[in-house]
């Protein structure tokens, strides 16, 4: 594994590190390039690649690890090594993809291999400004919303002035959290998160969950806070803060770091997370982006 402060300061680069003419290398990757799944034998030479920009990857890097079994993910290689990775994950309502490539050429090859799959649907990423301007090249860009990304570490201290004390939730609470994420407008939730990491809420005495964050993936280079929701008659008490906050020093034990993206329009997000102690990350800001392929 690529050592978290290492990968911080590395700039993407290909597997052999050097620099290819683009027009050479999308001619040689269409004369020698191959497609192959992701698979045991060749998992670890994929993450090597991903964490030298672990921040710019990580949702691609959770893909290919913690949601493996949820993604199909597959690889355009040539004799030069790997020319793009390419996963669509598909436990939700709607179709999520993530990917890495050396040059447009080698994502446009890659993305033909799902046609069946993309052509005439509309499917989401999260892009840096990088990975924008490559998707924009390869498909259908419909809407990008700037997000920004967010980071801690071990050695951040977090602030909240909340009293309350987070418990953490079970499977057993996934109804009422269903129910408090209905009623707070939260899409991405689906009860397969609780397997995936720590899920801390308030609760009050009538059984409501009041609050709630947890995770939307956990992996050694990088856990994503995620659903984090407030039940309209708890809002403006720092719940939400505090049940940050008992997720984010949960994951550390396990995680270099913990992420978080939030909307650039939401300013009570923004206003939150920087008093509580996040910092803006290297590959911020990022793109939600809907897309679509025409064939």
């Amino acid at each position: 594994m690529v050592d978290s402060h290492s990968f911080l300061s590395l700039k993407r680069q290909g597997v052999s590190g050097r620099t290819i003419d683009k027009k050479v290398l999308a001619a040689k990757v269409r004369m020698t390039a191959n497609i192959v799944r992701l698979s045991d034998e060749n998992a670890n030479k994929v993450l090597q690649l991903l964490a030298q920009d672990a921040l710019s990857n990580i949702v691609l890097i959770a893909d290919c690890t913690q949601l493996r079994k949820w993604c199909d993910i597959r690889i355009l290689q040539s004799e030069d090594g790997i020319n793009a990775i390419f996963s669509v994950y598909r436990d939700l309502d709607f179709l999520a993809t993530a990917f890495w490539c050396q040059d447009v050429a080698s994502l446009k090859i890659l993305m033909k291999d799902y046609a069946n799959i993309l052509v005439g649907k509309e499917f989401v990423a999260i892009c840096t400004q990088e990975q924008l301007d490559q998707f924009g090249g390869a498909c259908v860009i419909l809407k990008p919303i700037k997000e920004r990304q967010m980071v801690v570490d071990r050695a951040t201290k977090l602030y909240c002035e909340c009293k309350r004390t987070p418990v953490k939730l079970s499977t057993n609470d996934s109804e009422k959290l269903k129910e408090l994420y209905n009623l707070s407008g939260t899409p991405a939730w689906t009860p397969n998160a609780m397997q995936l990491g720590p899920f801390y809420g308030i609760i009050e005495t009538d059984g409501t969950i009041a609050a709630a964050a947890g995770v939307h993936f956990m992996t050694p280079y990088g856990t994503e806070i995620g659903n984090v929701a407030t039940h309209p008659d708890y809002v403006r008490r720092g719940y939400a803060a505090a049940c940050i906050k008992a997720v984010v020093e949960d994951v550390l034990h396990d995680s270099d770091l913990v992420i978080l993206h939030y909307f650039e329009e939401n300013k009570p997000a923004q206003l939150l997370y920087e008093k509580m102690g996040f910092r803006y990350s290297i590959a911020d800001p990022v793109f939600f982006v809907r897309a679509t392929c025409v064939g």
